[in-house]
């Protein structure tokens, strides 16, 4: 049995990727009763989902789930520390909301991003179910297990398979120009067949001149490598700062700016102002 469910198992992937485009690694989106029953059943996700899913995937949270699981207290801790282990996928809310509304606007109508939603909610699986190209997961005692495609998503496989089969819109348009006689004779309508090949010619001349303008090349005299120029020899300036430093290592050596000794200058003894000689003299009267 496990042998043939991993055939089945394949065989929707493989149906996921030719006809929804689904891309490995697998993106899982996990909701929050899934991280639990995993936990209680002691499941390990990482290993488990890529073996069902028979290929590489990455297992993704988002935020709401794990503010979620974060309300629920010290009953879902271990949940909640293995939630911060997956990958985050953001989303535009900047407060929690309900998970399964959140889940819903990220699926949207058509899964753009090919996700696989693991959910343990048969209300939310069944609703992902009517959108075509949503696989869903779910956990069955210990069992991980991979629904089948829904009828939404096989019908849209037909569609696509019945679209390849029909005939593509040149063929119908030369199809246009063809006509059919009363006694089965075939005849080519020469107006038709004319506006037809006008038509395309026209389309050629386009992508011609698109083609000529991307390899347009500019024309006109080339600058020389840089790197086999010589750099030209700049010449240090001394500036201001270096200038007054170097002065003031002079005049400590006692040199002037030319180079020549400085002379030290003598002290000039200050006259004896008049009213100081004129004490002076007053006392030696006394005297």
């Amino acid at each position: 049995m496990r042998l043939k469910r991993t055939k089945d198992y394949k065989r929707y992937m493989n149906m996921y990727c030719q006809t929804f485009h689904f891309r490995k690694p697998y993106q899982v989106l996990v909701d929050a009763d899934f991280i639990q029953t995993a936990l209680d059943q002691r499941m390990d996700l990482r290993t488990n989902i890529p073996k069902v899913l028979s290929d590489a995937s990455k297992q993704m949270v988002t935020p709401c789930t794990m503010a979620l699981l974060k309300s629920r207290g010290e009953d879902a801790s271990g949940a909640f520390l293995a939630s911060k282990r997956f990958e985050k996928r953001r989303c535009k809310h900047q407060e929690a909301v309900d998970e399964d509304i959140c889940l819903s606007q990220i699926i949207s109508t058509s899964n753009p991003h090919n996700y696989v939603v693991a959910s343990q909610s048969k209300k939310l699986r069944s609703k992902f179910g009517q959108i075509p190209g949503v696989p869903l997961l779910y956990i069955n005692r210990s069992n991980l297990i991979l629904e089948p495609p829904s009828e939404a998503s096989m019908n849209k496989c037909k569609q696509i398979e019945s679209g390849k089969t029909h005939a593509s819109t040149k063929e119908l348009a030369t199809l246009k120009t063809v006509k059919v006689t009363g006694q089965g004779k075939v005849t080519l309508d020469v107006k038709a067949a004319k506006k037809l090949e006008e038509k395309q010619e026209s389309k050629k001349q386009k992508r011609e001149v698109q083609k000529a303008k991307l390899l347009k090349k500019r024309m006109g005299p080339k600058e020389p490598n840089p790197l086999s120029v010589k750099k030209k020899k700049v010449v240090a300036t001394p500036s201001a700062a270096a200038a007054k430093a170097t002065e003031k290592k002079q005049k400590a050596e006692g040199e002037s700016a030319d180079g020549s000794p400085e002379k030290k200058k003598r002290k000039r003894r200050k006259p004896k102002s008049a009213g100081a000689n004129q004490e002076a003299a007053a006392g030696d009267e006394s005297s």
